[in-house]
């Protein structure tokens, strides 16, 4: 248990300051921090909520497990077949009707604050900054005020990349009436991961994280959840508190958790040997999953698949790219190279 009070940051360029109980509280841009009284319904038209949700994503961890990688680049600015990670989420969380992220940050924090004043996301996002680690519960509780209102939360471990369904997602949750619900994963060993029990309606019987015990196949949590507003009162303020091992287990107990079973792709980036095959497992996907990017390439230019050019990138003539290459935005390649 960490002692003494968690003080909380949080950074901005054009700051528009609220009272907060652990410290100060700025939001980025226009960031509204508006929260909405009353539960959104489904329109059953678009078959998303009628208002967008708030996202939290988890990204104050130090990445030891990363270095030398992370010692100067927070994972959420790691590319992902040439696209940052914080790009790819940013995408994938307003597809999901997610409208404003707080990024909730400790490691490397005004590296990333530079990254959303550069890309113009103030608007959407701001960033939450941990003076001392509080784990995977504890950045939500500090982060309690800035997510006003009644409607639930979408929050997301900042080390996966994955094409969950957020819009399915969140709306098995509000049809459930669970306080907490998971997206859930099927591996071929769970022992690295949090092992869910799952009964014959998605019902989380049992919750059990990274136990040595869960040898062979099994779901495990995803790192994506929706969660009710009951849930972050539930966690302790001013220390560090362990999501899957203090909350989830009680919502499990008391029949309150449930998941969602995901069957796409889902990788876990926080290793780098695992940082290293997601970005050659995506590669053999293409790039549809991709945000939309733009190229300057020749016809005769020789790019062997699987390959991934980034945006803007200018390759010039008999120049050879692949394959398993993959090129960062605005690389240019001059005639006659080759890039594998």
């Amino acid at each position: 248990m960490l002692s003494g009070r968690a003080e909380n940051r949080v950074d901005s360029f054009l700051p528009k300051s609220l009272p907060g109980r652990t410290g100060r509280q700025e939001f980025v841009g226009s960031f509204s921090g508006k929260g909405y009284n009353n539960i959104s319904t489904v329109n059953p038209r678009t078959e998303r909520l009628e208002e967008p949700l708030k996202g939290l994503i988890l990204a104050g961890g130090f990445a030891t497990r990363l270095r030398p990688l992370s010692c100067s680049k927070p994972k959420l600015l790691f590319p992902i077949v040439g696209t940052p990670l914080i790009d790819y989420m940013s995408d994938w969380l307003d597809r999901g009707n997610v409208g404003e992220v707080i990024l909730a940050v400790n490691h490397l924090s005004d590296k990333l604050r530079m990254e959303v004043a550069a890309r113009k996301m103030g608007d959407r996002m701001a960033l939450s900054v941990e003076e001392t680690p509080l784990g995977t519960g504890g950045p939500l509780r500090l982060a309690a005020s800035m997510m006003p209102g009644r409607e639930p939360v979408v929050v997301v471990n900042g080390d996966i990349v994955s094409d969950i369904d957020l819009n399915g997602l969140t709306r098995a949750h509000m049809a459930s009436g669970a306080e907490a619900t998971i997206a859930v994963f099927s591996v071929g060993d769970a022992r690295p991961f949090g092992l869910v029990t799952l009964d014959s309606r998605d019902q989380i019987t049992g919750f059990e994280e990274k136990s040595p015990k869960a040898q062979g196949p099994g779901w495990i949590n995803a790192g994506v959840y929706v969660l009710n507003h009951s849930v972050i009162g539930m966690i302790p303020e001013g220390r560090a508190v362990s999501l899957e091992r203090e909350i989830f287990p009680v919502l499990a107990n008391r029949m309150k958790l449930r998941g969602w079973r995901h069957n796409g792709f889902w990788y876990d980036i926080g290793k780098i040997k695992d940082y290293v095959a997601t970005n050659m497992d995506l590669l053999k996907r293409g790039d549809q999953w991709l945000p939309d990017m733009r190229n300057d390439i020749s016809p005769a230019v020789d790019v062997q698949q699987p390959s991934h050019v980034g945006g803007h990138c200018v390759i010039a003539r008999e120049a050879k790219v692949g394959p398993y290459a993959i090129l960062s935005p605005k690389v240019e390649v001059k005639s006659g190279s080759i890039i594998r």
